[in-house]
């Protein structure tokens, strides 16, 4: 929609105005016809008038990691890794512990959010 549509969608909405103004001086039979033509031929203007608005930008999605323990008690080795797709908690790997060589598992999916510096703390 460009500048056309814009300067149209300005008249058709002046346009509305004035029958809208003069809809309620009329004859009371006549005037909630004018009264009608006057709110339509408005919101066909104001419609052109924020038609062409665009679109607000959709932000990246925050980065997700999945973190993986070792299921044998007796290790405590735990490995952060980016998420990928099917990962969710408790799914049992394929993937062998380095340190022990036992069944690893997904213990939990987070993501992580960045701190904002001019954000402020309110009490």
């Amino acid at each position: 929609m460009g500048v056309l549509s814009k300067i149209l969608g300005a008249i058709l909405s002046g346009v509305g105005g004035i029958i809208l103004f003069f809809g309620f001086n009329a004859d009371p039979g006549i005037s909630y016809i004018w009264l009608f033509i006057g709110i339509l031929v408005m919101s066909m203007g104001f419609s052109l008038l924020t038609g062409g608005r665009k679109k607000p930008e959709i932000e990246p999605l925050p980065p997700t990691i999945t973190e993986i323990h070792c299921t044998d008690p007796e290790c405590d080795f735990k490995e952060l890794r980016d998420f990928e797709k099917d990962d969710y908690i408790l799914k049992p790997l394929d993937a062998k512990c380095p340190k022990c060589g036992g069944k690893m598992v997904i213990e939990g999916v987070y993501i992580v959010r960045e701190e904002d510096e001019n954000e402020e703390i309110k009490i």
